[in-house]
């Protein structure tokens, strides 16, 4: 199994407007080894990785989007490690702590995979029910959408004195027309910590996810 390939975008939102003067966004960035992608929508780039603010116009200078474009399974080290050096030029440049203005994180990943069987025919045989009855899949409701992707969303925690408590996750199972699997993963929180928890994890468990799809496929021709 081969993961091709990966895009990540994480959308961080700001109880108060810290990214309000994107010209001093953009000089900062650029200060500290960035180039200017775009000077209207003040993205700047490191390679594969890209930051901007948030293009939502009711989040103005209240959101911050920072990415990674088609990198690699073993990159996402280097993404970690971006996401640490904006940290660092927004508190050390600009005078903003991510951390202490942050209110919620939304981590969205897309990863294109090369499995060990024809991927068509495991989206579109793998039933629901086979779904739900996996261990990988616990804590998630699945269903089939219209457009047959299989789609999973997490049960909401029952004890709400947790602070994860505010997490949400969702899953989508879809195949390209290369037969690769198409599989996304939206994870939603409010702290940063979580985000690279998540993201320190994120290749073995894309990987064991597709593996537990399989495995049930597999046995059903048995």
């Amino acid at each position: 199994m081969q993961i091709a390939r990966m895009t990540i975008a994480l959308e961080l939102f700001f109880k108060e407007a810290i990214l309000a003067d994107t010209d001093a966004f953009v000089k900062a960035m650029m200060s500290n080894g960035f180039s200017l992608m775009s000077a209207e929508q003040a993205i700047v780039a490191r390679g594969n990785f890209t930051a901007r603010p948030s293009r939502f116009t009711r989040m103005k200078g209240k959101g911050m989007n920072i990415a990674a474009i088609a990198i690699r399974e073993e990159q996402v080290r280097n993404y970690i490690a971006h996401i640490n050096l904006i940290r660092m030029v927004m508190r050390d440049e600009i005078g903003r702590s991510i951390d202490d203005e942050l209110e919620a994180c939304s981590l969205l990943t897309n990863a294109w995979i090369k499995g060990s069987m024809q991927a068509s025919r495991v989206v579109s045989s793998i039933t629901v029910k086979d779904i739900m009855a996996r261990k990988e899949f616990y804590g998630f409701i699945a269903h089939r959408n219209p457009f047959g992707k299989i789609e999973l969303v997490s049960i909401p925690r029952q004890d709400s004195r947790r602070e994860e408590d505010g997490e949400w996750s969702k899953m989508e199972l879809d195949y390209t027309e290369d037969d690769e699997y198409l599989f996304s993963l939206h994870n939603y929180t409010n702290s940063l910590a979580r985000v690279f928890e998540h993201l320190s994890g994120l290749s073995s468990y894309i990987a064991s996810c597709i593996r537990a799809v399989e495995e049930i496929v597999a046995l059903g021709e048995e």
